[in-house]
């Protein structure tokens, strides 16, 4: 239920996902998710945003254990323009797509939501200072990738042309060349 509750928070975001839709696509009985999700439709897609998350912040960290973060970033931007677009422009961030809906609404979405995030920025901070950067600086840095990389998922969906990827994995790449070693 939790991956499939990702997959559709990422398609149709938290107010468009349903109780039944993640049944049916889960595959799971009906009653599975009362049983497993007392807290509701909440509790479910916070679970699933924590999960997807961490997946992803798995990504990130093995990416970054053996490549420049310049080159990293790069491919991720190159990876999210090609992945959005096959998608027909609907398979945005899950996180975002969450955060966006309903930080303003919801402490447990918006809780898990930061989580997530905050794992992504040190997953990035982690590879910078591994390359003898200040950790201040790192994170200064980290949090440029992130917003750049999340605002260019934004524009790219939203004009339904990957160019703000790869134009933002470009730039990010050529700023990162230039401040870390």
């Amino acid at each position: 239920m939790l991956r499939t509750t990702a997959r559709l928070l990422r398609r149709h975001g938290y107010s468009a996902t349903g109780w039944r839709q993640v049944v049916a696509e889960s595959n799971t009985p009906w009653g599975s998710q009362a049983h497993h999700f007392p807290g509701g439709k909440e509790q479910l897609a916070a679970e699933a945003v924590t999960l997807a998350g961490a997946h992803y912040e798995r990504l990130l960290r093995a990416g970054l254990a053996d490549t420049h973060p310049a080159k990293f970033v790069e491919q991720w931007a190159t990876l999210a323009a090609a992945e959005l677009e096959s998608s027909g422009w609907s398979d945005g961030c899950p996180v975002a797509t969450v955060a966006l809906e309903t930080a303003h609404t919801s402490e447990r979405l918006a809780g898990a939501c930061a989580g997530v995030l905050s794992g992504w920025h040190g997953a990035l901070t982690d590879a910078i200072v591994a390359r003898r950067i200040a950790l201040r600086e790192a994170e200064s840095l980290a949090t440029l990738i992130l917003a750049s990389i999340e605002g260019a998922l934004l524009l790219a969906r939203a004009k339904r042309d990957a160019e703000p990827l790869r134009t933002v994995g470009s730039e990010l790449a050529a700023l990162l060349r230039g401040r870390v070693p």
